[in-house]
């Protein structure tokens, strides 16, 4: 397994698919996020760690739900 798909989020530019990649190029390190948005395709690397992806989120005030997401 390359990576491993953990979410898909919602924003303004469409839906997003964010995935911890076990296997970077040269350049990356493993276990960073990954963020894909399909429309035009693009692929970008937005934290190298997951601890660092949360403790972004956490940073921003962001909420991993909201009141419009809970039935």
């Amino acid at each position: 397994m390359k990576w491993l798909h953990f979410s898909d989020c919602m924003n303004n530019a469409g839906t997003s698919q964010l995935f911890i990649d076990f296997s970077p190029s040269e350049k990356g390190v493993k276990g960073q996020i990954v963020r894909f948005l399909h429309d035009p395709d693009k692929i970008e690397v937005i934290a190298d760690s997951f601890d660092e992806y949360l403790e972004k989120f956490m940073e921003y005030g962001l909420d991993f739900i909201s009141e419009d997401t809970i039935c």
